[in-house]
């Protein structure tokens, strides 16, 4: 049981509490974007534009930018937030890593603590 008591004095919890709202929104955001996209793709087929105006075929490159440039946002607020998770993660494998080296000092100390007991006991049984 101390060791997980260990262990949860090891992580940063300030840090980890600070971070948590922002992640929070930004997946909840992505979530959302995710669950929103446009469904008039067919109109923008070029089996659609053959035979239209200039303009119309114009109009259709804008809306294809428009919608080049709010998936670049999209995939750079993604990286961010996956930028920012493993961050998170690499703070608990640091955590979990100090944690296993503190658990072997332990068990070390434990065994020599074993054997000077018994040691101990032998001496005492003899006079």
């Amino acid at each position: 049981m101390s060791v997980w008591l260990t262990a949860l004095k090891l992580v940063p919890w300030d840090d980890v509490l600070k971070q948590t709202p922002k992640l929070v929104r930004q997946a909840k955001s992505l979530f959302r974007k995710e669950q929103v996209k446009p469904s008039d793709s067919h109109e923008l087929s070029p089996e659609a534009l053959n035979g239209r105006d200039p303009q119309a075929v114009a109009a259709v490159v804008r809306e294809l930018h428009q919608r080049v440039v709010v998936l670049e946002r999209e995939q750079r607020e993604t990286a961010a937030l996956m930028a920012s998770l493993a961050e998170q993660q690499e703070m608990v494998v640091q955590t979990l890593a100090a944690l296993r080296a503190r658990a072997k000092l332990l068990t070390a100390a434990c065994g020599v603590l074993a054997l000077a007991v018994v040691g101990l006991l032998t001496w005492v049984s003899r006079q």
